[in-house]
């Protein structure tokens, strides 16, 4: 078994902390697991991507061109970025919400919209939902990655399911952010599974 995710983000997004809660569930799983960051500014904002590949051994920490089997995109441009990592038959699930780089603030050319259909088109299975905004009503923004992880789990793009990805949560997350944290999993749970039986 091989299993090869990449998750891309801008800095601030959770994307490293996002990485080790899918490395430790992994290895709770009982599989091996290689992880490897590449952050091309170390400021809020940059370009930042994490390699998480699980499987029953393991061969690199980078994952090749072509091979991943899902991309988690914390943010549509940094989805699009990285989709030549994306094997044929992999899947996407990306966040609406938007980081407009503030040195083009004025940029009025980057429509995530646009964005998101260029995904959509590129891939068999694309879960797209404003995470930022779901976590928002949850009680915090911060809680996007969280719960962009759920929905993964959820829509069984995962090699273990939500049970398990939040018993690694749970241990994980500081208690004063697990209830929130909790509020957006559920949530985030119950939005794939509308999405699925719609």
């Amino acid at each position: 078994m091989k299993f090869d995710i990449l998750i891309a983000g801008v800095g601030g997004q959770g994307v490293v902390l996002a990485s080790r809660l899918l490395a430790t569930a992994a290895i709770d799983a009982g599989y091996h697991v290689a992880t490897a960051e590449t952050i091309g500014m170390a400021q809020r904002e940059g370009s930042v991507t994490s390699h998480v590949r699980i499987g029953d051994e393991v061969c690199g920490s980078l994952i090749p061109a072509g091979n991943a089997d899902l991309i988690i995109g914390l943010e549509p441009a940094e989805a699009a970025r990285n989709i030549h990592f994306l094997s044929k038959d992999g899947s996407i699930v990306v966040n609406e919400h938007a980081v407009i780089p503030s040195a083009s603030a004025n940029n009025t050319e980057y429509i995530p919209e646009q964005v998101i259909e260029f995904l959509k088109e590129n891939c068999q299975e694309t879960i797209n939902v404003d995470f930022t905004q779901l976590a928002k009503e949850a009680g915090t923004y911060r809680a996007a990655n969280v719960a962009m992880l759920a929905a993964a789990a959820g829509a069984d793009l995962l090699p273990f399911d939500p049970d398990e990805l939040w018993s690694v949560l749970e241990k994980m997350v500081p208690e004063k952010y697990r209830e929130l944290n909790r509020k957006a999993f559920d949530m985030s749970l119950e939005k794939v599974s509308d999405i699925r039986r719609a």
